[in-house]
């Protein structure tokens, strides 16, 4: 891998990671499409993670989950985990 592929991924391994949880939540889905539940489930966590890096990493080191303001981002990613589980939660019983 040439050195400014590798360094450009290391720039951008916040983001990297949560779109790889996301990827493999939508794979799941569609090996196990009757678990679709446990799928949306992970997303939610996925975005919940996203809202902890951006909320901890610095602006330099957040990648590309630093689109807007710090305090923004973080209430975006934050809403969007929180309510994708509780659609998730409800749709379980």
């Amino acid at each position: 891998m040439p050195l400014e592929i590798r360094r450009r991924a290391r720039a951008q391994a916040p983001f990297l990671t949560v779109v790889a949880i996301v990827a493999a939540a939508f794979v799941y889905l569609t090996v196990s499409p009757g678990h679709w539940r446990r799928a949306s489930g992970v997303i939610a966590l996925a975005m919940l993670l996203a809202a902890v890096l951006r909320l901890l990493l610095p602006r330099r080191t957040a990648g590309l989950l630093a689109v807007r303001g710090k305090r923004w981002d973080v209430f975006c990613f934050a809403v969007l985990g929180v309510l994708i589980l509780i659609v998730d939660i409800r749709l379980q019983n």
